[in-house]
């Protein structure tokens, strides 16, 4: 049977060559670490932020300069927070942020090249494997025409009835289609083995 009516659409070949490649998944994971740079820049500030707590118990006198008169600062929690900008942050931020968000963009670029060049391997090597197949076809038959042709030419050997110097150039030309035959065969299973190499899969798991 042809292998074109036992495999799945090209389409669904390509989809799953993408899926499987380990670049492809690489730069997958490339565009998630750039998303989650673009998250970070955007919060950069809260790096500046402080929050405190803190706790006092006993006597905490404070002397006043006016005489010796002792007051108690409150006992208890105390909490605060304080936010120190610099200017850098001020200026720079939106200039970081587009920065990742251009690496994103690259990344996803990078990306979808790499898929196109996969979907051009995919689809010249399923290409080539349905050529391998027919030329192995042809040469299948040629060989055994080839090998009928030098039975009978053998039975007119032994009978007499030909000469050797034709018997033996029959003898060639089976010994050709042979060695073509092989050459087919070897080029045709060099195709799919490419293929399986691009899918990252075996043929078997698509054959219908």
């Amino acid at each position: 049977m042809p292998l074109e009516n036992q495999l799945p659409k090209l389409d669904s070949l390509i989809a799953v060559a993408i899926a499987n490649h380990p670049t492809v998944k690489i730069n997958q994971a490339l565009v998630g670490s750039a998303e989650a740079r673009i998250s970070l820049a955007k919060k950069s500030w809260s790096d500046l932020a402080r929050v405190y707590v803190d706790y006092s118990y006993g006597n905490q006198a404070i002397l006043y300069a006016s005489g010796s008169d002792l007051s108690n600062v409150a006992n208890g929690y105390r909490t605060g927070a304080n936010l120190s900008i610099p200017l850098s942050e001020i200026f720079l931020k939106k200039d970081r942020v587009k920065l990742q968000k251009q690496e994103l963009e690259a990344t996803f670029y990078k990306t979808k090249e790499m898929e196109l060049t996969i979907s051009n391997q995919v689809i010249e090597e399923y290409n080539s494997a349905l050529l391998g197949q027919k030329l192995m076809l042809i040469r299948l038959e040629m060989q055994e025409k080839a090998r009928t042709n030098l039975q009978q030419m053998e039975m007119e050997f032994n009978l007499g009835n030909l000469d050797a110097t034709s018997f033996l150039r029959n003898q060639e030309i089976y010994t050709i289609a042979r060695s073509e035959y092989e050459n087919a065969r070897r080029n045709f299973f060099v195709a799919i083995q490419k293929l399986e190499v691009l899918l990252g899969e075996s043929l078997a798991n698509f054959i219908q």
